[in-house]
C-alpha cells in the first residue's frame, strides 16, 4: 500500500490551509523516515505536533463559539470582522478552519506513534520510560484533536444516544490511525470516535506517562502534556460522554493533585495580566494551555485587537464585545465583571473583555488556556448532581467554590441552569458555551442581537449544531457524506 510522507518540518512550522485535507495527498518526503530513525527525531517531531494545536486554539476557535452562542456580540464597532459567526452563516465552502489543522496534528501524531510502535528507531541510551512518555504525549494530542473534531462536526453524543438516532445524523468524523490516506476514509459514528479512539487513547496515555514527567526544554511548563493534563481532559471527555462517575473521579484526581488552585479577587484578575509570559507550574489555575511567542513564530488571533476598541498602542479593532445578555448574569461584585471587562467612553452601554491583553502590549501574542482548575470543580459539581459520588464532597460545595472565589453570591441550590450559567460566566471567550449548549441540548435564545433575524435564535435540535464538512472533502472522497442541511445545491 502506498505510503504518504508528510514532512515533519511542514507539521512543525507550516500548517496547511487547504480544505480537502483528507483527500489531497501531501508531497512525498523520504526525509521523514530519516527524521524518525532516532529518538531525538521522534522527540522533535512531537514538539512539532504541539505547535499544530496552535493552528486552532491560537486562532479564533475559542472566540468563535462565544460569539455564536450569545456570550459575545459584534457592534457598535464594525470593521467587518467576526460578522459570520453570530449569524451562524456557515456552508460547505465556508466552514470552520478546524478540519485541516486538526487532521494535520493527527497525521503528525500518527507518524510518531507508528515509528514508536514499529520500533525501528535507534534506542541507544533511551529508556522505556522516555519512550512511553513521548508516546503518551502523542496519544493525548491525537485524542484532543479528535475530541474537538467530533464536537464540532457532529451532533452531540448524548442526543444521539438518547434519541436512538442512526444514519447520517449519527456520524462523527473519519478515524485515521496511520499516515496512509489513500483509502479515502469514511466517517465513523460519534460513538465509535469516542469509544474506539478518544477514550482508549487517553486511557493508554494515562497508563504510559510517568507521574513526574514534564517535557524538557520548554519555557511554559503548563503548555506540555503531563499526567494531570491527561486526567483533566479525561474528565471533560467523560462528562461529554455522560459517564458521570468517571467524570467526577477524574476531576477529583486533578483537584486533589494539589498542583493547581482556584484564585480569588485580584489574584484571579492578575492571572490574565498581559505582562506574564508563562503560567506558574504550581499554584496556577491553568492546567494546560498553548504557548504563544513572537520568538518562536507563533501568534494568536484572540488579542485585544478583536475584543477591545482601544487596545495597547491604539491598534485595537474591538469588533467583539461582551454581550449584554451575559453581563446581566454577573453579580455586581464578581471580579469576572469588575476586573475582566471594561467600558469605553466612546461607546456607552457596552463592555469589552480584557482576558487577552497581549504580552507586554503585543496584541498578537496571548497564551490561550485550554483547561483550567475551575472547570474541574464545575465538572465534578455536574457529575455529582447527576448521581456520581465522591466522599465528603457535594455538588453545591463545588459550584460555590467557583462562584464565591470570584466574589459572586453563593448559590442556594444546584440546578442545570445554575451549572450552565456559572460555566457561561466563568469561561467567557474561552469557547466552552457552544459545547455546553450542545451536550445539554439547549436552544440558543438571544436578546442582545441585531443581525439577521432568521438566525437570532437557534433551536435544538437543528442541523446547524453540526458544522459542515469542507466541500472539497465531499467532492473528492466517494466515502464521505455531508452533514444534513449542507448538501450542495
Amino acid at each position: 500500500m502506498k505510503k504518504i510522507f508528510l514532512s515533519i518540518a511542514v507539521l512543525a512550522l507550516a500548517l496547511t490551509s487547504c480544505d480537502d485535507f483528507l483527500t489531497k495527498e501531501p508531497p512525498m518526503d523520504q526525509s521523514d523516515e530519516l527524521a524518525l530513525s532516532t529518538f531525538t527525531g521522534i522527540d522533535g517531531a512531537t514538539a512539532g505536533n504541539y505547535r499544530a494545536v496552535i493552528s486552532w486554539y491560537g486562532a479564533t476557535f475559542p472566540l468563535t463559539f462565544d460569539v455564536m452562542c450569545g456570550n459575545g456580540m459584534v457592534g457598535p464597532v464594525n470593521t467587518g470582522r467576526m460578522r459570520q459567526e453570530p449569524a451562524w452563516n456557515y456552508s460547505s465552502t465556508s466552514t470552520l478552519g478546524l478540519w485541516s489543522g486538526a487532521y494535520n496534528a493527527i497525521l503528525g501524531c500518527n507518524k510518531v506513534l507508528t515509528a514508536i510502535n514499529e520500533g525501528k528507531f535507534d534506542r541507544a541510551g533511551v529508556t522505556d520510560e522516555q519512550i512511553n512518555n513521548v508516546k503518551a504525549e502523542n496519544l493525548f494530542l491525537r485524542a484532543l484533536a479528535y475530541f474537538d473534531l467530533v464536537r464540532v462536526y457532529a451532533q452531540p453524543y448524548g442526543y444521539i444516544k438518547e434519541k436512538g438516532i442512526t444514519g447520517t445524523e449519527a456520524l462523527g468524523v473519519p478515524i485515521v490511525l496511520e499516515d496512509d490516506l489513500s483509502a479515502r476514509p469514511a466517517r465513523s459514528t460519534v460513538a465509535e470516535v469516542y469509544e474506539n479512539l478518544i477514550i482508549p487513547d487517553l486511557q493508554e496515555a494515562e497508563r504510559l506517562m510517568s507521574t513526574s514527567y514534564v517535557r524538557a526544554g520548554v519555557k511554559d511548563m503548563v503548555a506540555t502534556v503531563t499526567t494531570p493534563v491527561i486526567q483533566a481532559l479525561m474528565a471533560r471527555v467523560y462528562l461529554t460522554h455522560e459517564d458521570w462517575q468517571l467524570a467526577a473521579d477524574y476531576a477529583n484526581k486533578v483537584i486533589r493533585n494539589g498542583r493547581f488552585r482556584l484564585l480569588s479577587g485580584n489574584n484571579y484578575v492578575s492571572m490574565w495580566d498581559g505582562s506574564l509570559d508563562v503560567a506558574p507550574q504550581s499554584g496556577s489555575e491553568v492546567i494546560f494551555e498553548v504557548y504563544i511567542s513572537q520568538s518562536d513564530g507563533s501568534s494568536s488571533d484572540l488579542g485585544d485587537y478583536l475584543t477591545a476598541p482601544e487596545a495597547a498602542g491604539g491598534a485595537g479593532y474591538g469588533d467583539v464585545r461582551v454581550s449584554n445578555d451575559l453581563l446581566s448574569l454577573y453579580d455586581e461584585n464578581d471580579v469576572r465583571y469588575t476586573g475582566l471587562t471594561k467600558t469605553n467612553p466612546q461607546y456607552p452601554g457596552y463592555r469589552w473583555s480584557t482576558k487577552y491583553p497581549g504580552k507586554s502590549g503585543q496584541l498578537a501574542y496571548n497564551n490561550v488556556p485550554i483547561i483550567r482548575i475551575s472547570e474541574m470543580y464545575l465538572i465534578r459539581a455536574e457529575a455529582l448532581y447527576r448521581g456520581a459520588t465522591i466522599s465528603g464532597v457535594t455538588a453545591l460545595d463545588d459550584l460555590n467554590q467557583v462562584a464565591t472565589s470570584r466574589g459572586a453570591n453563593a448559590y442556594s441550590q444546584v440546578t442545570i441552569d445554575n451549572l450552565f450559567n456559572e460555566r457561561r460566566k466563568e469561561f467567557l471567550f474561552e469557547g466552552h458555551v457552544y459545547f455546553d449548549m450542545k451536550r445539554l441540548q439547549r436552544s440558543l435564545t438571544r436578546t442582545d442581537y441585531d443581525l439577521d433575524p432568521t438566525t437570532k435564535d437557534i433551536p435544538f435540535p437543528s442541523y446547524r449544531w453540526a458544522f459542515p464538512i469542507p466541500e472539497n472533502d465531499i467532492l473528492n472522497n466517494k466515502n464521505m457524506v455531508q452533514n444534513p442541511g449542507y448538501q450542495s445545491k
